[in-house]
């Protein structure tokens, strides 16, 4: 064999490896971000189990018309800090979100009623907040609101889960 036809032997491994590994590196980025999304899920779903969370939207759900913080800290009490803090995990959850690090969907499906009613009944003290501090206070948790009410204006809004889903069957386990 000569030295050019080695040569290009060599060119046309040289490409399939190239292309092999862009191929290869393209099936781990999938792999990685459904990874992400799966993580990404799981760090959402505790949320739910942790009480000072449940406590928190409990509080909020049933508190009047509140518009300064000390009125969140009257009604309250000790627990202020609680609901405050379901604030800024809406606010957390809005900028994730907007950079595409957390799914609409997701977020929608584990929190979106939520979302859009505490945001109805912590309007009053947000806007106060901006009239003090400026517009950025809690302006991912408004974003996120504002975003899942305009999907559900312009989309068939799901009817509950159990609703919904009543006729959902698991997939079938897959075999090793």
């Amino acid at each position: 064999m000569d030295v050019e036809r080695a040569a290009a032997y060599a060119e046309i491994f040289g490409l399939v490896t190239i292309l092999g590994a862009a191929i290869y590196s393209w099936y781990q980025i999938k792999e990685m971000k459904a990874s992400r999304e799966s993580q990404g899920a799981l760090v959402l779903s505790e949320h739910l189990h942790k009480p000072d969370f449940i406590a928190a939207i409990v509080a909020m759900s049933s508190q009047p018309d509140i518009t300064t913080t000390e009125e969140y800290k009257q009604h309250h009490g000790e627990d202020w800090k609680h609901v405050a803090t379901l604030a800024t995990t809406w606010e957390t959850l809005g900028a994730l979100v907007h950079r595409g690090d957390l799914d609409f969907h997701l977020v929608y499906d584990l929190y979106g009623g939520l979302i859009e009613f505490s945001h109805a009944k912590m309007l009053g003290w947000i806007e106060n907040e901006r009239r003090l501090y400026g517009d950025t206070r809690l302006e991912w948790f408004s974003w996120l609101a504002e975003q899942i009410q305009q999907f559900n204006e312009s989309q068939r809004v799901p009817k509950a889960a159990y609703v919904e889903h009543r006729n959902w069957k698991p997939p079938a386990r897959k075999s090793n």
